[in-house]
């Protein structure tokens, strides 16, 4: 009996190793390369259980006016010497994009098949991509089918992004020896995060993601786990840097320093203490920020007045902050004060049995595009 369990056991495993060989291994890697620092998550299933496998942090330490190739070769180096350092065998990743040279609509077309979209995508788009459509990489993704003034369509969200951003990004890939499979938008891979931690009996209202990044904030919001909201805001965490730059007229490690020690007041009697004390750097590192993080107030009332103007059943529940500056000190607190909302900050890792026990909780909302890639699988748009 245990002699033809283990036969079975072994043909099991070698017809496993043939799926794979034939349609590529299920699991992907993860890879956030971002301005700051590039972000990797690989996570895997067993027993029925989500475990993460491997985690990094990689921060791009070049110089201000480094060209675009030096941060290039630099980011590859670095991941690749990470892949071997790790012993990563996993070839197949999955990475974003994000910023001005990505556009996402929400559009709705005549009913078609997918694959009739697929053959007429470009005649299709052209009238809502701002770009030259002969310069950009078409992507589509079909939320429901709705009839409207008697005719049958379905709403479609349209993704645009510049050729030369999807290049460089698969240079980056394949120069660190990956297989690029999934190109994906850093919005719609927080919503796999969204899915794993979401709790829908609990929620009273749509979900708006805040990803502050080191250049760009990405602005989502999310209805009954679909992201109907995307834009990218140019109000980062490099803008609060620039401006504590300007108004304390400090260089920009002493800027990342102040930004990091001091945050935002927003209690009371924390800025008596600061005015009793003479602490005219907390405070002026405060003011700072506080009139930065206006501005983005301001942009995010634009986007949810544009969410709530689509239906009358609509509104904001809460908000949820991710990306590198999003455990900046007090901005939680703030932002929940200036938008009349809760606003909590991403734990991506949380509904996994093994967290990372080593990483900085600093560092932890960061991972929130990383991890949502890990858990995209090989060929799961087919």
């Amino acid at each position: 009996m245990g002699d033809k369990l283990a036969d079975i056991k072994e043909k099991l495993k070698s017809l496993k190793s043939l799926t794979a060989a034939f349609v590529g291994p299920k699991y992907v890697i993860g890879v956030d390369i971002g301005s700051y620092a590039v972000k990797i998550a690989l996570i895997q299933e067993e027993g029925g259980t989500l475990f993460v496998k491997t985690w990094g942090h990689l921060p791009v330490a070049c110089k201000p006016d480094a060209s675009p190739e030096e941060k290039k070769t630099q980011t590859v180096n670095m991941l690749r010497a990470f892949l071997i350092e790790r012993g990563i065998k996993l070839k197949e990743a999955a990475t974003s994009l994000s910023g001005n040279s990505v556009i996402v609509r929400y559009v709705k077309f005549p009913r078609l098949t997918k694959s009739e979209l697929s053959a007429t995508l470009t005649s299709e788009a052209e009238p809502f991509i701002p770009f030259d459509i002969n310069e950009v990489q078409l992507g589509f993704h079909i939320l429901n089918e709705i009839v409207e003034d008697g005719m049958k369509k379905m709403e479609t969200v349209l993704v645009a992004a510049k050729k030369d951003l999807v290049a460089s990004r698969l240079d980056i890939l394949q120069g660190a020896g990956l297989v690029p499979t999934i190109i994906d938008v850093d919005s719609f891979a927080l919503e796999n995060v969204y899915e794993k931690l979401r709790e829908p009996k609990a929620e009273t209202g749509a979900t708006l993601y805040l990803n502050i990044g080191h250049m760009v904030t990405n602005l989502s919001i999310l209805e009954n786990g679909v992201t109907r909201v995307v834009r990218d805001v140019f109000i980062s965490g490099n803008t609060l840097t620039k401006s504590i730059m300007k108004s304390l007229q400090v260089d920009a490690a002493k800027a990342e320093e102040l930004k990091k020690t001091h945050g935002v007041i927003v209690d009371a009697a924390e800025k008596e203490k600061a005015l009793a004390e003479g602490n005219r750097e907390a405070l002026g590192v405060s003011q700072t920020i506080a009139a930065v993080i206006k501005d983005l107030v301001a942009e995010v009332h634009r986007s949810v007045d544009f969410y709530l103007s689509q239906g009358p059943e609509r509104s904001i529940g809460r908000i949820v902050l991710s990306g590198g500056s999003a455990r900046l000190k007090n901005l939680a607190k703030h932002l929940s004060s200036e938008l009349k909302v809760p606003v909590s900050v991403l734990e991506p890792f949380a509904f996994l049995k093994n967290p990372p026990a080593d990483l900085p909780p600093e560092l932890t909302p960061a991972f929130g595009v990383a991890v949502g890639l890990a858990l995209r699988h090989n060929k799961d748009w087919l």
